[in-house]
């Protein structure tokens, strides 16, 4: 299959244990057609879902720094990212469909690190300068990565979630060495297969030089929105050359994810993508961002649509 649909991650929360959580938000895919899942992040936020890394502890609704940042103390296999990915791969067996893919979401470095550090600032403060935040995000990075790789191993995708990149908060020459660092450590094997993504919500065109670092990026796929008002900016800043020179491909985020679209209107959306960077460099459709703040009924009509329309042109 050359286009793959797929979502960004989260979906609203269902009632129930979190094994009967993840039972319905897999079957819901299904139901719509989905080729690359999630298990839906039904533990918590993108960012409380880290609390097991070394360094970081809970604070209401976020996780602050405590002490230096470092990979989860308990194994890998132990963290909750892992342990919902085998979750939803052991409900796909039951139901016969071991053919679906299951990508696990992880918050990249930038985005995750200055949450936690803005989050207590005063205990951050004693660990790190929040002022370069240069080793803090490289700390951050290094603490992902075994998660990253074994996730890979156990044959899941992983897309890195950097929504912060799209703010323009984040000093670009932090995103180009310490991204960098961090693909490069990722087996080639697993980048050449495009089994990695990154993706960034937002204007990307918004903030200067932000496209042109991450097409220097070496992740194989880069997953942008085009639908929200900001995010129809990025319209303007792709091109086949882009992508062909650079070795990447796309994953289009072509439909709303917050309101309940038409299908003409997801058509047209799409194809004005297709016409921009060829249909050849399109690796996924998907929302523009995540479902963890709509309804489950709105989350269903834009599934629908989105399947509708995937297959009046995938």
């Amino acid at each position: 299959m050359l286009i793959e649909t797929s979502v960004v991650g989260s979906f609203p929360k269902f009632e129930g244990s979190l094994d009967e959580a993840i039972n319905k938000v897999v079957k819901m895919q299904l139901d719509y057609g989905i080729d690359v899942i999630t298990d839906g992040e039904h533990r918590g936020s993108m960012i409380s879902y880290f609390e097991q890394l070394s360094g970081l502890e809970k604070a209401e609704s976020s996780l602050r720094i405590v002490s230096k940042i470092g990979p989860i103390k308990d194994g890998v296999d132990s963290f909750h990212k892992i342990v919902d990915f085998k979750r939803a791969k052991a409900i796909l067996e039951n139901l016969g469909r071991e053919d679906v893919k299951v990508k696990v979401t992880i918050t990249g470095p930038f985005t995750l690190g200055t949450i936690c550090a803005l989050t207590d600032m005063q205990s951050a403060e004693k660990y790190y300068d929040l002022v370069n935040r240069k080793e803090l995000y490289f700390d951050f990075a290094y603490a992902l990565l075994p998660l990253v790789l074994r996730a890979l191993e156990l044959g899941a995708l992983v897309q890195i979630d950097e929504p912060l990149l799209s703010t323009g908060s984040i000093e670009l020459g932090f995103v180009k060495e310490v991204l960098q660092d961090f693909f490069e450590e990722i087996p080639a094997s697993y980048l050449n297969e495009e089994k990695v993504s990154l993706h960034v919500c937002g204007s990307i065109k918004g903030v200067t030089g932000l496209f042109e670092s991450l097409l220097g990026l070496p992740v194989p796929v880069l997953s942008m929105g085009f639908s929200g008002e900001k995010e129809s900016e990025n319209m303007e800043i792709i091109s086949r050359e882009a992508f062909v020179d650079n070795n990447k491909k796309l994953g289009v985020g072509f439909i709303s994810n917050v309101i309940v679209e038409d299908q003409e209107t997801v058509r047209n959306r799409y194809d004005k993508v297709e016409r921009k960077v060829g249909k050849e460099n399109i690796k996924y459709l998907h929302p523009d961002c995540g479902f963890a703040l709509v309804s489950i009924d709105k989350v269903k009509k834009i599934l629908e649509n989105m399947k509708v329309v995937a297959e009046l042109v995938i």
